[in-house]
């Protein structure tokens, strides 16, 4: 009877472990047969929502003792510049089968493409786990969202830029393809973040808040103060709702300017402008903030 390496068993264990914290955390999770450097693809799932974005696993097994320290993991460099080069997250996770804890990493974040392009490093590279970085249920949340919100932005930076040049070109048609991309992701963020519902219309939440922030701005300049008050308030629903992830400037920009005028009518502007100019009159310093006249 041919033995089984206890190499192998250690994978499949490390895999089967790491397949589930994908799927408690609700996302579809396949297991790559034909093995070119990755052990599954994750496509994530918010609400019941299927994602565009995706995530490759890299998964490395251990039994040594992990509790002094973690051991290094040596990669192929080729393999790191080629996951480092993939438009999807790739993340590595190193995974210790007899205390059923995990840690991971971004490669991508911890070599220099042009470094690897040039060999710097040779042909093998030891990738480096933190004792900080777990891998647990709010590392799937946490690297979810990141896939998320990296997809959206890449997603709005590539349609603006098809957008500028068909304009430059006068290309109808793809003016309103590239609008279209743009108008789609924007709508599936915003959806995510909690800014719009599944219907299309500004969440409560987020008009409050804007509300608040408008209150703190000073009114006398009525579209600095709107634009900075949703600014604000874009950035807390981020904040409140992407797991802690940072948000890149492309999907935040496009956020706003879509949601600015869903917001803020040429009525409602034209509203607020007679408002501060009743109470705060020119030459005259805001303080506190607009109030409208019934709070008075």
């Amino acid at each position: 009877m041919p033995n089984r390496p206890i190499q192998h068993r250690i994978a499949s264990l490390a895999v089967a472990a790491v397949r589930r914290e994908w799927n408690r955390g609700g996302h579809a999770v396949d297991e790559i047969q034909e093995d070119y450097g990755e052990d599954l693809l994750v496509q994530i799932c918010l609400n019941g929502r299927m994602d565009p974005a995706r995530i490759w696993v890299q998964v490395k097994g251990t039994k040594k003792d992990t509790k002094k320290k973690l051991p290094n993991v040596p990669v192929a460099s080729d393999q790191v510049l080629r996951w480092a080069r993939t438009a999807d997250l790739v993340v590595v996770v190193l995974w210790d089968i007899n205390t059923e804890s995990g840690w991971f990493i971004l490669p991508q974040d911890q070599f220099d493409q042009a470094d690897l392009a040039s060999g710097v490093g040779g042909n093998k590279l030891n990738l480096k786990f933190s004792r900080d970085v777990k891998f647990d249920q709010d590392a799937v949340e946490r690297l979810a969202w990141a896939a998320r919100i990296e997809h959206a932005n890449r997603s709005v930076v590539y349609a603006r830029a098809g957008l500028t040049e068909a304009v430059e070109m006068d290309l109808e048609t793809n003016k309103h393809f590239y609008k279209g991309i743009i108008a789609s992701t924007v709508f599936d963020f915003a959806v995510s973040t909690k800014m719009l519902t599944p219907a299309g219309r500004l969440s409560e939440e987020f008009i409050l808040l804007v509300w608040e922030h408008f209150k703190n701005e000073d009114p006398t300049v009525i579209d600095e103060a709107t634009g900075r008050a949703m600014m604000l308030a874009v950035f807390q629903m981020i904040t409140d709702y992407c797991a802690g992830s940072g948000t890149p400037l492309g999907i935040v920009k496009e956020t706003c300017g879509a949601l600015y005028p869903l917001l803020f009518t040429s009525e409602l502007l034209a509203t607020l402008a007679e408002g501060v100019e009743k109470y705060y009159p020119k030459g005259r310093e805001a303080k506190g903030g607009f109030i409208f006249p019934a709070d008075r």
